[in-house]
């Protein structure tokens, strides 16, 4: 099961007032793009669960490797101050959040987007250098989410 690290988003004691604020409505955001990616959590003392795989994909037709729902059961999904904009980790499967996303005029979408682009560097068979186009077509096409499918250019 995938898990929302919930302590890594809240904000903490010695965090200026529009920090906080920034943090909860990124937390606030983050459950509701997981929901839309996996469903339902299961909700513990230290964050949200997702038992469910992302919703849409397909083994074969995407290209990914053949143990990714395995692979799902070990995502990490955390907020880090020393990340800018959003990381993989392919072989830790964390994917992490940074402080660009703290602004809160940054479409629920888009967020949906880059959290999904970050996941399927974790899940894609293939060379990192061709993960990009596969991406791309995958959120576009067999997720079937509208715009941009790398809003941000995130790498």
């Amino acid at each position: 099961m995938a898990f929302l690290y919930i302590d890594s988003f809240v904000p903490g004691a010695s965090e200026l007032p529009g920090i906080v604020d920034d943090k909860n409505a990124l937390l606030k955001r983050m459950k509701l793009v997981m929901l839309r990616i996996s469903g339902e959590p299961v909700i513990t003392s230290y964050g949200y669960l997702y038992p469910k795989p992302p919703k849409g994909l397909s083994r074969s037709r995407d290209q990914l490797k053949s143990n990714y729902k395995k692979i799902w059961e070990d995502v990490i999904i955390a907020f880090d101050w020393d990340t800018y904009g959003a990381t993989a980790n392919t072989r830790t499967y964390e994917v992490n959040i940074g402080e660009f996303f703290l602004k809160k005029e940054i479409p629920e979408l888009d967020l949906q987007k880059v959290v999904m682009h970050e996941i399927l560097h974790i899940f894609l068979d293939m060379p990192r250098s061709m993960h990009h186009p596969q991406i791309n077509k995958i959120i576009k096409h067999s997720l079937g989410l509208k715009g941009e499918p790398n809003p941000f250019g995130t790498d």
